[in-house]
Formats: structure tokens, sequence, C-alpha cells
């Protein structure tokens, strides 16, 4: 009886267990890390969509294209990178409004663009045209602005990442819950064995043999619930890793495009609007390659942590057999027993 309790026990826990990892793992890999992506994104393409409205209006193509098509390519895809953030993210409902937010901002930001493009098609010369630039670009970079509302939105995905991997059934001590009910599971069954074999003089119980390897079998392929873990961790510090690299990239051009934008201010009024003047030192961007190595690693772990953990069927089979084979090798010594 104690060992029936003792298996029903490891059965449940371990269950428990893997089911948590497998959940965790499967959130990881189709919401958490996709939600960090889109807004990483969402950042690097309004950087780019404003340098590239910038250049269009300092080589005066603007006249014949408006803003470009690099431009709306890149207002396209920070469009669609926030769509797909408000369908994957699971940080709560505040991300909902402040994605609105940003929205609303973002169409701020682009009537702007369109009035400084129309001012520039009356005259390429007017003072307006640079005007409405540059205020669209304070948009994006005053405090609370498009950019930090996009970086608050990082951190709070970064934020509820790092819950996931660290709480709950994933927290360090959950581990416990299962590998101990195992062990005194596998002394049980040893003590079991060495009573039977002083008792009735026989050494060998061949069920209760076959029980014993099924646990141990079930033990080691619990093995793959450790790995799973030990992905989703690398999946946090490859993400983290990501950000940063991400990050540079998105920096160095947004100093490119701050720097064109000021030099276009000097142009525009020489003198008499020094306080608007921008400028920045262009820093090094990490090559594209290196950002595609970093996606594919952040990927690969999450999707790695997914695939250790599709052995449940297997372990839990391995703990029925476990309970059937217990009454055969006990029953029979009770009845010689009896």
């Amino acid at each position: 009886m104690v060992l029936e309790l003792a298996l029903l026990i490891v059965l449940g826990t371990s269950a428990w267990v893997f089911q948590g990892t497998r959940a965790t793992a499967e959130r990881v890999g189709s919401h958490s890390v996709p939600s960090i992506q889109h807004v990483l994104a969402a950042h690097a393409a309004l950087v780019e969509a404003d340098q590239a409205a910038v250049a269009s209006f300092r080589s005066g193509a603007v006249g014949l294209t408006g803003p470009g098509e690099r431009y709306q390519n890149q207002i396209a895809l920070a469009g669609q990178s926030l769509t797909q953030l408000a369908v994957d993210s699971i940080a709560g409902a505040g991300v909902g409004q402040s994605i609105q937010l940003v929205q609303g901002q973002l169409a701020a930001y682009s009537g702007l663009i369109e009035q400084a493009d129309a001012h520039f098609r009356k005259d390429p010369a007017s003072v307006l045209a640079t005007a409405d630039l540059w205020y669209a670009s304070r948009l994006l970079h005053m405090p609370d602005g498009i950019l930090d509302q996009l970086d608050d939105l990082l951190a709070v995905e970064q934020r509820a990442l790092d819950d996931q991997l660290t709480a709950g059934r994933m927290a360090p001590g959950w581990m416990a819950v299962w590998i101990v009910p195992a062990a005194v599971l596998l002394g049980l069954l040893v003590a079991t064995q060495v009573f039977l074999s002083r008792r009735f003089r026989r050494t060998f119980n061949p069920p209760l043999i076959a029980a014993t390897l099924a646990v141990l079998a079930l033990a080691a392929g619990m093995s793959s619930d450790v790995a799973a873990r030990r992905e989703l961790t690398a999946t946090r510090q490859a993400g983290a890793t990501l950000v940063g690299v991400w990050q540079a990239r998105i920096d160095a051009a947004d100093q490119r495009g701050q720097t064109m934008l000021g030099e276009a201010v000097a142009q525009a009024c020489p003198g008499a609007c020094d306080d608007l003047a921008i400028a920045k030192a262009a820093g090094e961007s990490p090559a594209e390659e290196t950002l595609t190595a970093r996606i594919k690693d952040v990927d690969g772990h999450a999707a790695a942590a997914a695939a250790t953990t599709g052995r449940l069927v297997l372990l839990l089979l391995a703990a029925l057999i476990a309970m059937a084979l217990v009454p055969l090798g006990l029953y029979p010594r009770i009845d010689e027993y009896r």
C-alpha cells in the first residue's frame, strides 16, 4: 500500500512538474520571445523611417517622391510589429493600452511628416517644412515620446519573460517536489526487496526489480525536463544578448539620422536655429549578420526547450507500469506468508 501511494505521488508530481515546464516552453516560444522581437523591430523601423524621411528632405527627393519608399516601408513595418505585439504579448492588460498610445503618437508623427512634405512642395526653401520635420522627430525622441514608450514596452516584456522562468513551477525549488518523492520511492523499493530476500530467502523478485527499473527510467526521462529548463535559461541569456546587439544597431542608425536632421536645421536657418540643432557622433553598428545570428540563437534555444518537453506520455507510462508490477511482486509473497 505504501509503495502504491508513493508511486501515485511520483506519478502526480512528475506530471505536474513536466506539464509546467512544457506550458512555459510553449508560452516562451510562441509569445514572450516574439513579443520582445516585435518591440525591437518596431523601434528599429521607426528610427529607420525617421532617418529615411530626413534623408529625403535633405536630398530634395521629397519634392518628387514624398518621404520615399523606404520611409513608407519602415512605417508599415512598425505598424505591423505593434499589431503583432498586441496579439502575442501576455505581459498584461497594460500592454494593450501602451500599444494604443504608441499607435496614436505614430499617427501624429506621420501627420507631421505629411505636413512637412506639403510645405516643401509649395516652397522648397520654406523653413516650415524643416520645422515640421524637426517636430516629427522630437515626437519620437522627446521624454515619454514614441521611442521611450517602446523602451517601456520592452522592459515590460523582458520582465514578463523573467517571471515566467523564475516563478511558479519554474522556480528552482519545484524540482525538489519531484526529486524527493522519487528518491523515497526508490529507497522503499530497494528496502522492500531486501526485506523479501531475507524473509523468504529468495534473492531476486523479478516484478519488483522491473518496477525499480521502470522508476529509474522515469527518473532518467525526467532529465529532459532539466534539459528544457536549461534551454529556457539559455533563451533568456541569448535574448539579453540579442537586445544589446539590436539596440546598438538602433542607436547607430538613430545617431546618423539625428546628425542629418541637425545639418538640415542648420541649413534651413543658419545662425537662427541654434537651439534646435542636433549633432550626434555616429556609433559603430553591429553587422546585419551578427543580428541575424543572435535572432537564430534565441529562436533555436526556445525551440529546443519546447522539443525536450514532448516525452510526458512515455514517462507516465513508465510510472503506470511500475504501479502494475509492484502488486505482482508482493502478492505471491503475501500468499506464501499466509
